[in-house]
């Protein structure tokens, strides 16, 4: 199962450090692999990209099979809320099945966050998005 083409790839471009290359970083469970993978040693640009992705894909391999899915589905465009505090997630079981909801985030009193979620299967889209937007202006004030 390929991943997607940058899962877990970033390039970096620092001139005034003379640093080009690829960073590879995977992480499970609060466990980070990292390594990088400079254009010059690697012998060129390609080269370097090449290598970050057969280690990527080494590190996903030995990941758990849900992990390894996620890293291949494409990545979904997000919705936008227009509303700072409401965003759309989607979420997904170890057992593969999938959750869609808008959630309110705010700070309480206590400056700890809090969250609401309003299920997209439960209410509609629309009328998810509407609550949790009418939690957030409620809570956030």
């Amino acid at each position: 199962m390929a991943s997607r083409p940058t899962y877990g790839i970033t390039r970096i471009d620092q001139p005034e450090k003379k640093n080009h290359g690829f960073y590879v970083r995977i992480t499970h469970k609060g466990k980070t692999k990292q390594k990088y993978f400079p254009d010059k040693s690697s012998g060129g640009k390609a080269k370097a990209l090449k290598g970050a992705k057969l280690h990527r894909d080494d590190l996903v391999s030995k990941l758990p099979k849900y992990k390894q899915e996620a890293a291949s589905r494409k990545k979904r465009r997000i919705k936008k809320s227009g509303v700072v505090g409401v965003t759309h997630v989607v979420s997904q079981s170890q057992k593969g099945k999938s959750y869609e909801y808008w959630q309110a985030a705010w700070l309480d009193d206590d400056d700890k966050r809090r969250t609401a979620k309003f299920s997209i299967s439960r209410y509609g889209d629309k009328e998810a998005l509407a609550l949790a937007k009418k939690r957030r202006k409620k809570m956030g004030d």
